[in-house]
């Protein structure tokens, strides 16, 4: 899969810092830049791609408004502080990925990068003839989630043994390594393994190996 090129317009070290931390449990997010506004984010985009770009502080309707005047074809994710309903509607005119109240809860902001990471795969993933559910989940990211997870984490009992077994272990552990453990097919655990960790209890990252696909693995959030 392509990354997602991330650029952060942020001027508060503290709001970065957070970000960050949200942002390292996420293994296809790339970090093209860190500028402290709006105008510097234009200025950057005209030399690397980006498709989706926080921006902080961007409260007042004309500061961000440029962004979109300006052609971008990335999306856009505002932290506002006091947002007015003339700032919410115009956000939603112009195609605003999402907006969250400052200070962001990282929970918030790593749904809402979850989210946009699914409307990414599932964008990359067509294949003709389109079926509805690929753009069911393109377009209503959020409705998809909720029947991953629905759909996924019914059997309480194998939810409860896959939550175990990595609670045992010290180091991140595969699908494959758990599958085998508790004798079931490694597609199972990982559709458990990936509810888990967009309901925020496991986290994921990549074990880069010297040939082939890096290989996933699971720990505890």
């Amino acid at each position: 899969m392509k990354p997602i090129h991330l650029l952060i317009a942020e001027s508060d070290p503290l709001v970065l810092f957070s970000i960050g931390q949200v942002i390292r449990y996420f293994d296809n997010y790339l970090v093209v830049d860190k500028v402290e506004n709006v105008d510097d984010a234009l200025e950057r985009m005209k030399v690397v791609p980006v498709d989706l770009v926080i921006v902080g502080g961007a409260d007042n309707i004309e500061q961000w408004k440029n962004f979109f005047n300006a052609g971008s074809r990335a999306k856009l994710l505002m932290l506002v502080q006091d947002p007015s309903k003339e700032l919410v509607q115009e956000a939603i005119s112009y195609g605003v990925w999402d907006m969250i109240l400052r200070p962001a809860p990282p929970e918030r902001l790593r749904f809402s990068l979850e989210m946009f990471r699914y409307r990414h795969i599932y964008g990359e993933a067509l294949e003709y003839p389109i079926a509805q559910e690929r753009l069911d989940a393109i377009f209503f990211p959020r409705e998809r989630h909720q029947q991953i997870i629905s759909g996924t984490i019914k059997n309480s009992e194998m939810l409860e043994k896959v939550l175990q077994l990595i609670e045992e272990h010290e180091d991140p552990q595969s699908a494959g390594e758990i599958a085998s453990v508790l004798n079931v097919s490694r597609i199972t655990v990982r559709k458990y393994c990936e509810a888990l960790v967009n309901t925020g209890k496991l986290h994921v990252k990549n074990k880069y190996q010297a040939k082939g696909r890096p290989i996933k693995q699971y720990f505890l959030s």
